[in-house]
């Protein structure tokens, strides 16, 4: 049959192979570079949607900053000519003091951000105290007023000129040197203040509270249903969020500083203002916010008096907008762009690889197809050859006067015959699919299953009568002596058992 096969196979009708790829090679290569670039540009132009949208969500989030900031610029104005501030900074009068602290409070009860608002002294120590609790303001008591001499927003509005703007870094708020809880992210507006004479006297400051920008945030984050939306200060402290981490772990506790979770995306964002980043861990975008960025719409009167608040804005308020999106999230996109593109390139050299097939082919498709017939014959031969020795082996095995088991490699018994089963007191086909240990006394089945995979891993034939004396469990619980041998062999890559049974009760 094989010499048959060769002698119908001629070199006159090979397929022109030659000719076929060197007219299908290079439209392949162009296809595969049009399809790369189309993937390219089509994904840059999904990176830049999305980017885009982000800078929408971001202009929204600088909105509500910006006016929380303008509006506490204007409200340092008002207060810094208000005739009370003026004689309370001019004179140490108690009552004159009191009504200060009314207006403090009555700016509060109208600005429910306002956390606090305070007038700190040039030493650092507070002078009056407007403070939240349970949503309502009130006047701290004398003895619950603070030094604050060491905080850093002291500091740096202390080193202002009387009259200049000062806008501190968003960070969580501390009381007594202890974390306040719940958290309280709060951004400061202050300006120096100095007494007709010139004398400095300290700083008036409004502490916003940030949580409904960050609320603002939540919201565009569930809208956008694309990523996870972070908001850090300039020293990369994770201020709204929650930082999803890829193979990072700090003793599995929340993680809330992105430069200790992510350093490499740390440091791209620490040295530029906006930008994406694509990594093998997801791609980040993000946009930095400064206090001027927010104050566009924001122009103070020139200075009417000595007292007047000038133009001059400074400070260390920044806010990074960041958006995390995971490495799923952006492989999706790929796939579905380059399924998209390589579908159209797959079914052009298809059509073009067909087209030039049936071109080149002309009466090598009917020998191919002959050949091919004749090989489906030879396969369908050699099938129906391979049934009869399976159906012989069978048939050997059942007629044997050797109680026989063939048994693959996990211990299920696949064939059994009539021998076995009439000697074990079973009907024909029970035994097939059961463990082979069902026909062990009981006191050795668990420790045959060990025997039986260490056998496996090492199997050898072994002679009726070798090793030790066997019992073998009938159908109806008792046991009968047996001698056994097993052949171990392999069918189409399968680790197969031959097992031979005799039984010795009868000698």
């Amino acid at each position: 049959m094989q010499s048959n096969y060769t002698d119908n196979f001629r070199p006159n009708v090979k397929f022109p192979a030659f000719e076929y790829f060197a007219l299908f090679a290079p439209i392949l290569l162009l296809l595969i570079i049009v399809g790369f670039s189309i993937v390219y540009y089509r994904t840059e132009s999904q990176i830049r949607s999305m980017i885009d949208e982000d800078s929408i969500r971001l202009h929204h989030i600088n909105g509500f900053i910006g006016a929380y900031m303008s509006t506490a610029f204007n409200h340092l104005k008002s207060i810094y000519n208000e005739t009370e501030t003026q004689n309370a900074i001019n004179t140490n009068n108690p009552e004159v003091l009191k009504l200060l602290e009314k207006s403090f409070l009555n700016l509060a009860q109208r600005n429910p951000v306002y956390d606090q608002v305070r007038w700190i002294d040039e030493a650092g120590r507070e002078k009056i105290r407007i403070s939240r609790g349970k949503g309502e303001p009130y006047i701290e008591s004398r003895q619950n007023l603070q030094d604050k001499s060491q905080r850093y927003y002291f500091k740096a509005a202390s080193l202002l000129l009387p009259g200049e703007l000062y806008a501190s870094k968003i960070d969580l708020n501390f009381e007594r040197g202890v974390l306040e809880r719940p958290f309280k992210p709060m951004l400061r507006i202050a300006t120096p203040v100095a007494d007709t004479r010139g004398n400095r006297r300290g700083i008036i400051i409004i502490n916003i509270l940030m949580t409904p920008v960050f609320e603002t945030v939540q919201y565009l984050e569930q809208a956008g249903k694309t990523g996870n939306y972070l908001l850090l200060n300039q020293n990369g402290d994770l201020l709204h969020g929650v930082i999803s981490l890829s193979t990072v772990k700090e003793n599995d506790k929340p993680v809330t500083s992105l430069p200790a979770a992510y350093p490499i995306v740390w440091k791209s964002i620490s040295t530029s203002e906006t930008g994406h980043l694509d990594l093998s861990y997801g791609m980040w975008t993000w946009k930095r916010i400064s206090s001027f960025d927010n104050l566009i719409g924001f122009k103070p009167n020139k200075v009417e008096s000595k007292s007047g608040i000038d133009k001059h804005i400074k400070g260390e308020f920044s806010l990074i907008f960041v958006v995390q999106r995971p490495l799923s999230f952006l492989l999706d996109m790929r796939r579905s762009t380059r399924v998209s593109t390589f579908a159209g390139v797959f079914v052009a050299l298809i059509v073009y690889g067909i087209s030039l097939y049936f071109y080149l082919s002309g009466n090598f498709r009917a020998r191919r197809a002959e050949l091919e017939a004749s090989y489906a014959r030879n396969q369908a031969v050699n099938m129906a050859r391979l049934k009869e020795h399976e159906e012989r082996f069978h048939r050997l095995v059942e007629s044997s006067g050797v109680g026989q088991l063939v048994v693959d490699s996990e211990g299920k018994i696949e064939i059994s015959n009539a021998t076995v089963e009439k000697m074990l007191g079973y009907e024909k086909y029970d035994l097939v699919g059961s463990k082979v240990e069902k026909l062990l006394p009981v006191d050795k089945q668990q420790g045959h299953s060990a025997l039986r995979q260490e056998f496996m891993q090492n199997p050898r034939s072994r002679k009726m009568g070798e090793g030790r004396e066997l019992e073998a469990l009938r159908k109806d619980g008792t046991t009968i002596p047996v001698e056994i041998g097993l052949n171990p062999y392999t069918d189409q890559g399968r680790m197969l058992v031959l097992v031979n049974i005799i039984d010795l009760s009868k000698r």
